[in-house]
């Protein structure tokens, strides 16, 4: 197996409650992942991350003195490249059963071609926004990094498995006893269709994913994420007595509702600011990722993620019959408002 190389330092770990501790794993591409490690009588693991982090995380979880070979539960919050992938290696290395929601695994098949449809997905969301050929190129180039990468890791190693299979597969309602600890489930799609909310029983702490962050998670509409439903999940996470929030990207909230319902308005000032400009003439997805979230996201990791944004409001709007396609070289294409809101 072939590690990423980063520099020589071990990854940050935090001891952030009873038994509970959060691995930073740094990556090659968007935030460092968070790892959280409930290390009770059956030690569990929120993900396991990006596949080229595996060795980082053996690394960091010597500090804690547990190595991988004793933990017994893996929950995955989705099955994006970022928080899943380890798993392909990670049944040479630990006995842990794999738990994600049901049916996740199935669409998933061959995580390689899996996310070979997956990248094809961003690349779509370029040409569509971005008439001009070479920065067209430059953006896919950047955006296919981790994707090569993968490709890389699957074809380094005799002891990975490209079929993702879990061992349990879970519904809203299941509880999972860890010995010391009960852990239920929330489904709660719209950054992605499988994505689950882990959380302890009676403590109030929820494992977020994707859902929450410090800032809006891409929702790639044409491929597994949904805008309605990214909605219906903040909403409902926002009526539980949550008393800590824990992303897989970034600081944990100080105030949990506070945080949920900050997104929730972002969201809805995002769509706002497309129906805006939209009466006001043609935009394409470039120029209203740019309108709404700055000029800075032109060329940073983050610029596909705000297309895919700014694509799930236009396509919410396009089935709502107020927004239309204009095809001006296609794939390029830019959009009219043709109806009141």
């Amino acid at each position: 197996m072939q590690f990423h190389k980063y520099n020589s330092d071990i990854p940050t770990v935090e001891e952030i409650g009873k038994d509970l501790f959060k691995i930073i794993l740094p990556q090659p591409f968007y935030a460092p992942n968070n790892i959280y490690i409930l290390k009770g009588q059956e030690p569990a693991m929120i993900d396991s991350g990006f596949i080229l982090n595996l060795g980082l995380l053996q690394r960091a979880m010597k500090k804690i003195n547990l190595p991988l070979s004793k933990v017994q539960h893996i929950f995955y919050t989705h099955n994006h490249l970022d928080h899943i992938s380890a798993s392909l290696t990670l049944r040479a290395y630990t006995k842990a059963r794999h738990y994600g929601m049901q049916g996740m695994a199935k669409f998933v098949g061959n995580f390689r071609d899996h996310n070979e449809s997956f990248q094809r997905t961003m690349n779509r969301l370029v040409y569509k926004a971005i008439p001009n050929p070479d920065k067209r190129k430059m953006e896919i180039q950047q955006s296919e990094k981790g994707y090569k990468e993968l490709l890389a890791a699957l074809k380094g190693s005799k002891k990975t498995n490209p079929t993702l299979k879990m061992d349990v597969e879970l519904v809203e309602g299941d509880v999972i006893d860890i010995g010391d600890r009960l852990i239920g489930f929330m489904h709660t799609p719209g950054h992605n269709t499988w994505h689950l909310s882990p959380y302890i029983l009676s403590e109030g702490i929820y494992f977020t994913g994707d859902l929450v962050l410090q800032n809006i998670s891409s929702i790639y509409a044409e491929f597994d994420g949904n805008l309605s439903l990214y909605h219906k999940s903040l909403e409902r996470l926002a009526k539980l007595p949550i008393k800590r929030l824990l992303p897989a990207h970034g600081p944990e909230p100080e105030d949990p509702q506070r945080a949920i319902k900050v997104l929730i308005k972002t969201l809805s000032y995002h769509e706002r600011g497309v129906i805006r400009r939209l009466k006001l003439g043609y935009y394409d997805l470039h120029e209203l990722a740019v309108e709404a979230m700055g000029e800075k996201i032109t060329g940073s990791p983050y610029y596909i993620v705000a297309l895919a944004i700014i694509q799930s409001i236009i396509l919410k709007l396009i089935a709502q019959n107020h927004v239309r396609v204009l095809e001006v070289d296609p794939p390029y294409e830019k959009y009219e408002w043709i109806g009141e809101v």
